[in-house]
């Protein structure tokens, strides 16, 4: 960081795909393959003309490992026909993200297409926090609950699913975080994470869990009667919506889920989903769709009331109610921006204020006044602009919950794990966690972590790098080049948009939009530029960037992605300008 809290200039790193393996790819290859595209796939280790068919055209039927590969597929699969057979009641217990939230959804309408009547069950963020809790148990029990699925948390409540157990609840457990070296005593765990887990891609988010307990369900129906099963290809947009949201990579299995996933939110009857697209705006459905519009949308009801109301927009079948629950998300959404910006401002003062604070390898903040719904936006926010990991607390009393995000070079469960002793709880990923914490204990925390950060973190590793695909002069990009460019969608973790270099490029004009001095928001650059060659100008927009000293007629060197841009039902050639230097 640099004074004043300013964000670090990026480094552009240029791929070097090897010419050999573009080369070999052209020529292997019976399908038509530009210079262009070979080089993007070589970029992404895509090398060999079968792993190109597989990238470039995923296969719902040849995508997809076995439900079996999770060693406790078959009795989580038993428990729960047993439980249909025996008419016992049943809980779904979910997470209140958008994860949670679609995995939930997938229970619930695929046991009730079997004839059963789930219960739900998703805590309270602020009042009772992640995961499972013992009061939710003895409640859940006192209903008669026999067995409880959960979606997307579990991997390390050993204590709260002892408790279920001694209760005469059987726990199958659906996560896809961390494991710690306990085992959780359920009656089974799918979690592509175990050590001993065969299915060998550990990328799925928790939406995508459930949908391969609904695939070995289906399975286990089939091979036992004439049953065919729901057809499962109609819960993909659930997975989809999930799987984006929560940034899982989109690569291998995930990739086929959210290709497939796409194409059912574009044409879903459900009358949730199509009340939500309605009141996020209408666009091409498409990962950025959900990761902007749809996504956030979904997370606003457990950031900031009951995530229920998100689980029952996607499972209801009224057009009304429907209509009723989007449009409450969609204004929850809006009081969440407004928090989230005045805390942002807030939390960038305080870091401001830190006088050692270009040495900093990490960020660390706690508040009584933050709300717990929305910290662990900000904290991501932070990540993008400071390229620190940072964990921000809120405080209730003498407790506080938090959330924390970290770049890649940083993993920030395993910086947690570290400072364990000084946690309540925590659990997360590589790039995402949260933990709970005594608030007399933050400052210990805050040392501790920087003394983490500063052990893991070079100041190499600080500079945040923008890896650029090739150097593409603007003169060539047309609707073509772009419909090439296209074929490696959807976007996201592990799969990023493609990025190009173009130099000596002329700014025609520019102009400064969204700009909010008062807010200490930049705006946004439109600008018009032409190719070093000359020819015919384009359009370019710089999200942000409204404050980089940039004036017409200079040359400059861009980093760019080129898209088609719809406006009022008219389409045209833009470019999306990731970052530029002056020459």
């Amino acid at each position: 960081m640099t004074a004043h809290g300013q964000p670090l200039t990026r480094h552009w790193v240029m791929r070097t795909p090897e010419q050999s393996c573009v080369q070999a790819l052209l020529s292997q290859t019976r399908v038509p393959l530009s210079p262009l595209l070979a080089c993007l796939l070589v970029n992404r280790g895509i090398d060999t003309p079968e792993k190109m068919t597989t990238f470039l055209s995923p296969s719902l039927r040849e995508g997809l490992r076995s439900p079996l590969l999770f060693p406790d597929m078959e009795r989580a699969t038993e428990r729960l026909l047993r439980a249909r057979a025996q008419g016992e009641p049943v809980c779904v217990y979910g997470d209140y993200d958008v994860d949670g939230v679609t995995g939930s959804a997938q229970l619930l309408l695929f046991l009730r297409e079997l004839g059963m009547a789930p219960d739900l069950y998703i805590p309270h963020r602020t009042r009772e926090g992640y995961g499972l809790n013992a009061q939710a148990i003895r409640l859940l029990a006192e209903r008669g609950t026999k067995v409880m699925v959960t979606a997307d948390c579990g991997a390390t409540a050993h204590a709260e699913i002892a408790l279920a157990q001694s209760l005469g609840i059987d726990v199958i457990v659906c996560d896809h975080h961390h494991v710690p070296e306990q085992r959780p005593p359920a009656y089974a765990v799918l979690n592509p994470m175990e050590k001993d887990c065969a299915f060998s891609f550990s990328g799925l988010s928790a939406a995508g869990v459930v949908f391969y307990l609904l695939m070995g369900l289906r399975m286990r129906l089939r091979e036992q009667s004439q049953e065919q099963g729901p057809d499962l290809r109609r819960y993909l947009d659930l997975v989809a919506l999930g799987t984006v949201a929560d940034l899982v990579p989109l690569v291998e299995e995930n990739r086929v889920l959210v290709t497939y996933g796409l194409k059912e939110i574009e044409r879903s009857t459900r009358p949730g989903l199509r009340a939500l697209k309605e009141v996020s705006g209408q666009a091409e459905v498409s990962s950025s769709y959900i990761g902007f519009r749809l996504g956030p949308r979904l997370n606003a009801g457990g950031r900031l009331a009951e995530a229920q109301k998100a689980v029952e927009l996607l499972t209801t079948t009224d057009v009304d109610r429907a209509r009723t629950l989007a449009a409450d998300l969609d204004q929850e959404n809006r009081v969440r921006q407004g928090i989230e910006e005045k805390m942002l401002t807030q939390v960038i003062a305080l870091i401001a204020a830190w006088p050692d604070l270009a040495e900093r390898r990490s960020i660390v903040l706690a508040s009584a006044e933050w709300h717990p719904g929305v910290i662990g936006i900000v904290a991501a926010r932070l990540v993008e602009r400071f390229h620190r990991p940072a964990v921000l607390i809120a405080l209730t009393g003498a407790a506080g919950r938090g959330s924390g995000r970290s770049p890649k070079t940083f993993h920030l469960y395993e910086g947690l794990k570290a400072c364990a002793d000084l946690l309540d709880g925590y659990g997360g990923h590589r790039q995402a966690a949260g933990l709970s914490i005594q608030a007399d204990r933050v400052a210990a925390l805050a040392d501790r972590f920087e003394t983490v950060a500063r052990a893991r973190l070079s100041f190499a590793d600080l500079v945040p790098q923008i890896e650029v695909d090739a150097e593409l002069d603007l003169a060539l990009i047309d609707p073509q080049t772009v419909a090439e460019v296209r074929r490696l969608e959807p976007y996201g973790q592990g799969n990023p948009e493609p990025v190009f270099l173009a130099r000596g490029v002329e700014v025609v004009s520019l102009r400064v939009v969204g700009e909010d001095p008062l807010q200490g928001k930049p705006g946004h650059l439109k600008l018009v530029l032409r190719s070093a060659r000359g020819g015919r100008p384009v359009d370019a927009i710089g999200f942000g960037m409204g404050d980089l000293p940039v004036s017409p007629g200079s040359r400059i060197e861009a980093l760019y992605t080129p898209v088609i841009n719809l406006w009022k039902g008219t389409a045209s050639l833009q470019l999306r300008v990731r970052d530029l230097k002056t020459e």
